[in-house]
């Protein structure tokens, strides 16, 4: 048979192969690892991947320590410089090590998923996870919360320093509070699931459990409880479940945005 002039064919088979990539994204929530794993191998990238996890963590570990002593000053401060301040020990906490450390190992951010591959994907999964987050913390609050920087003393220095300040504020608090705290998330799943061995896809990632883990144990620590523990791990299970199973980075940093610094909620 003759194909009708000005049509273009159609591929029987073009629906079916996008059901089994859907199908094959549901099925590797128990770790399976896909023909295309992207992360590298052997023992030189583990040794590697291992070395600047430890780096990382005694970074956090050291700006930490200096929690109880600057964190009531930052507080308790005034004006423009406290919020510069305070995205300056941000910084230090969680994004100059990666950072640093991205640079001496020439990797890129395109490494970790930040391409526009999949991007509509990872931004919808993003949007979700973030709806879903605040639908639960609200059934909980018995109110309508949306919580994106709710907790953040940055944003109120922002919006109280006036145009144009407050623009350049609030941008620098949703750089560093939003996409460089989840990049750091991101960073270190990505180097937990190279020394676990794992292609880093799947619902259940070490990458990203361990990430969740970690996020939910430092605000238990600083006091923030059972609750702080529950949330902060779900938040931090979002961030690094969007690129285990869309290979898209960006809606991960659009789940920390959207949600950050949300633990015990003021009732």
């Amino acid at each position: 048979m003759k194909e009708a002039r000005g049509r273009i064919p159609i591929d029987p088979f073009q629906h079916q192969s996008k059901r089994v990539a859907f199908m094959t994204l549901l099925m590797t929530p128990l770790g399976a690892v896909p023909a295309r794993s992207g992360l590298p191998a052997g023992p030189e990238a583990r040794s590697k991947a291992a070395v600047d996890l430890a780096i990382s963590l005694l970074a956090f570990a050291a700006c930490s320590l200096c929690v109880p002593y600057l964190n009531p000053r930052l507080r308790s401060g005034h004006g423009f410089r406290v919020l510069l301040a305070a995205a300056l020990f941000q910084l230090c906490t969680e994004s100059v090590a990666p950072l640093v450390l991205m640079l001496a190992r020439r990797e890129s951010f395109a490494s970790y998923g930040f391409t526009w591959i999949r991007l509509r994907s990872s931004l919808l999964l993003g949007l979700v996870l973030a709806f879903l987050y605040d639908a639960i913390l609200s059934i909980d609050a018995h109110a309508l919360l949306w919580v994106p920087l709710r907790r953040q003393p940055a944003v109120r220095i922002a919006l109280a320093a006036g145009f144009p300040l407050n623009l350049f504020g609030t941008a620098i608090t949703v750089v560093v509070w939003g996409f460089l705290e989840g990049f750091f998330g991101i960073y270190l799943a990505r180097k937990i699931n190279i020394v676990f061995k794992h292609s880093g896809h799947g619902w259940l990632a070490p990458g990203a459990l361990a990430f969740a883990l970690f996020n939910g144990g430092v605000h238990l620590i600083v006091g923030q409880g059972l609750e702080g523990f529950v949330t902060s791990f779900a938040s931090g299970y979002a961030i690094t479940i969007v690129p285990a199973v869309t290979e898209n980075a960006w809606g991960g940093t659009l789940v920390q945005t959207l949600t950050n610094a949300v633990g015990r909620l003021t009732r």
